[in-house]
């Protein structure tokens, strides 16, 4: 008998790779892929910005502290410098962990596999909100230090070490073991990209998006692997190969 599934495939359902109803998994995997293209798009900008601000600018004189037996003394630019940085760091990060969040849980409907990697995606954007939230607190604790012991004098422990201080710092530290957990989901959720749909880019730039610098190559390789599969799936000339 001729089978239903519009791409002449139709694994049991309730097995890995299973899909839905006959026409439901197209939708699904197309708005997938296609919000992993957009993240991929996304990772790419902040991964140029990045490289352009430790190329073009002295990183090191946003924040600059040295000590002596009298205290700290902590050079700081204008807090706008810093809410400006975080604000556009925050709107990426936030807005590619959303996409991918998003599409694993789509995927999650007719591929179970992909249940662990879209919890673990809101775990990571927990963790990001931490991180940021912890950021906030500890730079509002270092200005607040500076105006305590006043501008270009040192800064003496009474003064910066406040609640603030350690709020941050224990925000920071929650935050980046969450989101280091769900950045490992995310990886994982993209090795089961490759290998739902038989294209091992998606694995490749899994692995790459590890390395720093060169992770700039696994973005390209996954917004070109996720593009190239979805185009398929749309055209009607992609099918998956039976597991």
């Amino acid at each position: 008998m001729p089978s239903s599934h519009p791409f002449g495939y139709s694994p049991p359902l309730g097995t890995p790779g299973s899909f839905g109803p006959a026409g439901l998994d197209r939708a699904v995997d197309s708005s997938s892929l296609s919000r992993v293209a957009i993240a991929a798009i996304l990772a790419l900008v902040a991964q140029l910005l990045g490289i352009v601000i430790l190329t073009f600018n002295n990183v090191s004189g946003l924040l600059s502290v040295s000590t002596s037996s009298s205290g700290s003394r902590i050079s700081l630019p204008s807090p706008w410098v810093w809410v400006g940085y975080l604000l556009a760091a925050a709107a990426l990060g936030l807005s590619e962990l959303l996409l991918l969040r998003g599409a694993f849980y789509g995927l999650a409907e007719v591929d179970r596999r992909f249940s662990t990697p879209a919890s673990l995606a809101t775990v990571a954007l927990v963790g990001i909100v931490l991180i940021f939230l912890g950021l906030g607190l500890f730079l509002e604790a270092l200005y607040s230090a500076v105006a305590c012991a006043g501008s270009g004098v040192s800064v003496p422990s009474s003064c910066l070490l406040t609640s603030g201080f350690w709020g941050g710092v224990a925000l920071l530290g929650i935050g980046a073991l969450l989101a280091l957990v769900g950045y490992i989901g995310v990886l994982i959720g993209f090795w089961r990209l490759g290998a739902r749909y038989g294209d091992s880019w998606f694995k490749v730039g899994a692995v790459l998006l590890i390395i720093p610098y060169i992770n700039i190559i696994a973005a390209l390789l996954i917004l070109s692997a996720a593009r190239r599969v979805r185009g398929q799936i749309e055209t009607g000339t992609w099918a998956p190969s039976p597991r």
